[in-house]
């Protein structure tokens, strides 16, 4: 269904379709668009397992489970954009652009076959403009063909991502032109309008353009003022969509009103009641649940979520239901805070605020040390168990955490920074100026806070090993850190104050020396 009602319509009988959307050999190629009947429990099966694969880094294999389940369920906006995510972490890890085989390789000659063939390239090649330009078309197409789904809504999505720049190279006026034509065939004349533009930016003298420009507008206008179809199929097909469109906006709106939130609540439930296994419609649900930030509704995702968990045994829904309740946690130590710091001299309030605290570092613990357990590659997680372990005072557990966190460009200074603490802890000084020194050494900048913070505490390890070995030699590094820190931000922590204890140690061991000197006479 072209997204407002005005996209050209096939009248074809449709063909009966290959099985699971197989191509067609050659030669048996029909004018007719192949019938098309979703099925939900063959795309819930492959979007599943899409999710767990991703979740273990496996990116080829995820894209090709997120185009099975697609393939069955081709208008799944949200899948087509977890597939869009799964596509740029692949490109971050250096996936390679298509092979020969791969494009050679279809997924059906039907339009929607030939829309995931093309979102598949895409895919292996997320920043594109081209290959975002193909998919978009055969969206569009797919869109046409079949009046029941809503896969104009992905070649929206995708012209979206066209316009916000999300390419290698800048676009130039013909793949804006070739935009404005799909954003048309679409009846979005607002974007299309939009796309005219950039490309009457690269020629700003061609007059055929501009006149184009003035025939978009008039439609702009006639579109908004929901006269852009005469017909009653047309002005309906509007109405339905200025209701989805409302739906939309409720659901992106970063801020709307509590009667806003509540009947997007009434609406989602209603939806996932009509079919509780639908795994994405329970995703919306717990979405806007949350955004009521009430334990009521919180407790309500929380336990849709571990049902899910309990139901799929897909880790992920564990994970969110933890991250809900962390954040139910946070929001009581703060509201504790502000008790404590209305109230210094109540006894009670600190005592309650002390306890929450280490009852969320004990979730905290247990859930991280699940996660790790789940997903013992991702080393963020290490470094989020490796923080909390040595807020706990285990300062081994902690060590072996953070030294693997370390390999992540990510956290690798901060694990530096904590591997350091955790050595001073255990009065490992030598290990402590080791790794500190490499920290420093890692790190790109020099007078930044992480950088401060890497020289600060190796200045501190120095006046340790200064007054544990009564070290002049770790005395003058101290005092030398101490002056980078100083003349780079003399407001940073202590400094001025350290760098006249430093100096104060420093005659403390000279005289120490001379002391010495003195009784050996």
């Amino acid at each position: 269904m072209a997204l407002f009602g005005l996209g050209k319509k096939n009248t074809t009988k449709p063909a009966e379709p290959a099985e699971d959307g197989e191509a067609q050999e050659e030669g048996e190629a029909s004018t007719e668009t192949p019938d098309f009947q979703p099925d939900p429990r063959k795309a819930r099966a492959w979007l599943e397992r899409a999710h767990t694969v991703a979740d273990t880094g496996n990116h080829e294999y995820a894209i090709e489970c997120y185009l099975q389940g697609l393939r069955h369920n081709p208008d799944n906006l949200t899948e087509h954009e977890a597939l869009r995510d799964v596509a740029l972490k692949r490109k971050v890890k250096g996936g390679k652009p298509a092979g020969f085989k791969d494009r050679l390789n279809k997924m059906g000659s039907d339009p929607i076959g030939k829309m995931l063939h093309a979102e598949k390239l895409w895919s292996m090649d997320p920043l594109n403009l081209g290959l975002m330009l193909d998919t978009m078309g055969a969206a569009v197409e797919a869109d046409q063909a079949y009046d029941d789904l809503s896969i104009g809504e992905v070649a929206f999505w995708v012209g979206e991502i066209i316009l916000g720049g999300q390419t290698a190279k800048p676009g130039k006026k013909k793949d804006y032109l070739t935009a404005c034509d799909y954003f048309k065939a679409i009846g979005r004349f607002d974007k299309a309008v939009e796309a005219m533009k950039r490309a009457i930016r690269l020629a700003p003298n061609d007059d055929t353009l501009l006149a184009q420009l003035k025939d978009l507008e008039a439609e702009r206008t006639m579109q908004e003022g929901k006269y852009g179809g005469g017909e009653e199929g047309d002005f309906r097909a509007n109405i339905r969509n200025a209701e989805k469109q409302r739906e939309l906006e409720l659901g992106d709106a970063k801020t709307v009103g509590e009667s806003q939130i509540d009947e997007l609540v009434k609406r989602r439930k209603a939806e996932f009641e009509e079919d509780p296994d639908d795994l994405d419609k329970l995703q919306k649900l717990v979405d806007v649940l949350v955004r009521k930030e009430s334990n009521a509704e919180e407790k309500q995702a929380i336990d849709l979520l571990n049902k899910a968990w309990e139901a799929t045994g897909q880790y992920r829904y564990k994970v969110r239901a933890g991250d809900i309740t962390m954040k139910q946690i946070n929001r009581y130590v703060r509201q504790l805070k502000q008790m404590v710091d209305a109230a210094p001299e109540d006894e009670e309030y600190k005592q309650r605020y002390h306890d929450t605290l280490l009852k969320k570092l004990q979730f905290e613990l247990q859930e991280y040390t699940d996660r790790v357990k789940n997903y013992p590659t991702d080393l963020s997680l290490k470094y989020e168990l490796g923080k909390r372990l040595f807020q706990a005072g285990k300062f081994d557990d902690a060590i072996g955490m953070f030294q693997q966190a370390k390999q992540d460009p990510k956290s690798r200074a901060s694990s530096h920074i904590y591997l350091g603490r955790c050595y001073v802890n255990k009065g490992w000084l030598d290990e402590a100026l080791d790794t500190l020194g490499e920290g420093i050494a890692a790190h790109p900048t020099t007078d930044d806070n992480v950088a401060l913070d890497l020289r600060y505490l190796k200045m501190d390890a120095h006046v340790r090993a200064a007054e544990k070995n009564k070290s002049m030699e770790h005395a003058e590094e101290a005092r030398k850190l101490a002056s980078f820190i100083l003349q780079a931000n003399i407001n940073f922590r202590d400094i001025k104050d350290r760098v006249e204890q430093i100096k104060s140690l420093q005659e403390k061991l000279r005289g120490d020396d001379g002391d010495d000197d003195g009784d050996g006479d």
